[in-house]
């Protein structure tokens, strides 16, 4: 992935108790403190930052876990669940994780514009 060089800088004052909530927040998204903050300020203007590292886990077993409930009740509704189906979707949930959660993110960015 390619990043555009940043070559400008905000700054702005803060007191010690929010440079701590600052911190504790950057820390607990498994962000460096100033990626964090890039990134609410951009997500508040409309931009989409990167997820970081744990979000992105998190995203794709979510989009997993949708993705297997949905077909799960689709072959229950249509009366075709049987082992060997269930381990094929289950198989597919685990290899294409990844693309699944690329296909939800995309279909999330699509829907957004539109609204715009």
């Amino acid at each position: 992935m390619v990043h555009a060089k940043k070559t400008r800088f905000i700054s702005f004052r803060i007191t010690e108790e929010q440079l701590i909530e600052i911190e504790t927040a950057a820390t607990n998204a498994g962000a460096k403190t100033r990626d964090w903050c890039r990134n609410v300020v951009l997500e508040r203007v409309g931009h989409q930052p990167s997820l970081t590292t744990g979000e992105r886990l998190l995203f794709e077993q979510f989009v997993r876990a949708q993705y297997l409930v949905t077909q799960g009740f689709q072959l229950l509704a249509e009366d075709n669940l049987t082992a060997a189906e269930w381990r094929r979707f289950r198989a597919i949930a685990t290899e294409q994780s990844s693309e699944l959660a690329d296909t939800a993110l995309g279909m999330y960015a699509r829907r957004k514009s539109q609204k715009a």
